[in-house]
């Protein structure tokens, strides 16, 4: 499954994000705080408001941006979701989407949080500015200051959540916080300590595949009666 091209994967799946601006510690700062993965047929109003299939966290938004204006958040326009150029980590979830189905999941939409709304790309300058950011966490989902918006959005404890933040040891006090948050959801996820957790996307392409076959294999104990064995497999 994970040799599914990205076009082939852009057939059965869209992206639609949600942009803002905000001071953070008195800095002005370009951040997303939702991403929905689901059928391009379906209406983009249903998907804001439906809980999701999959509830997935990961570290931070990185380069993602919108296709086109309105790039920050208007309440007129579907509550400030425009569609979304995905990245290769959001293929990784869209290939777990479709995999499930061969378990009888019948999962189509995946909603995507971050520790971090912060849109930096790259990692080390986010753990950077985690540091100097460190007097307000509102950057953060998981915050104290945006506890009703978390709730509101983790309320469904039958949504598995996949925790796929990644490994560096700053992130761990947000990770910390976005565990409590998830707490009564099923977790999905590769950790040696239950704390940190692989990121979808690691460098070499030999560990893309081996981090796909073993969330799949986390698949079964979420599948409907007598549905555990696949009908294909992670290719």
């Amino acid at each position: 499954m994970l040799s599914v091209r990205a076009q082939d994967l852009l057939a059965h799946f869209a992206v639609y994000g949600r942009f803002y601006e905000k001071s953070i510690a008195g800095v002005a700062e370009l951040l997303r705080d939702r991403l929905e993965i689901a059928p391009p047929a379906w209406a983009l109003a249903d998907v804001v408001q439906r809980s999701p299939d999959l509830l997935v966290v990961m570290m931070n938004p990185g380069a993602s941006r919108p296709l086109s204006a309105p790039a920050l958040w208007d309440d007129a326009n579907a509550q400030g979701f425009v569609a979304t150029q995905p990245d290769r980590t959001q293929h990784q979830i869209m290939r777990l989407l479709l995999q499930a189905r061969a378990y009888g999941l019948p999962w189509q939409h995946a909603r995507v949080l971050n520790l971090s709304d912060l849109r930096t790309p790259k990692s080390a300058i986010l753990i950077e500015k985690i540091k100097t950011y460190s007097s307000d966490d509102s950057h953060s989902i998981f915050s104290s200051a945006r506890a009703a918006q978390s709730q509101a959005l983790l309320a469904d404890t039958r949504v598995p959540v996949l925790c796929a933040w990644g490994l560096h040891p700053a992130l761990l006090p947000l990770a910390d916080a976005a565990l409590r948050a998830v707490a009564g959801h099923p977790l999905l996820g590769i950790s040696d300590d239950a704390r940190r957790y692989r990121h979808p996307l690691p460098q070499r392409h030999d560990l893309q595949l081996q981090w796909l076959a073993q969330l799949v294999a986390q698949l079964p104990p979420l599948a409907p009666a007598n549905r555990h064995k696949p009908s294909q497999s992670v290719e």
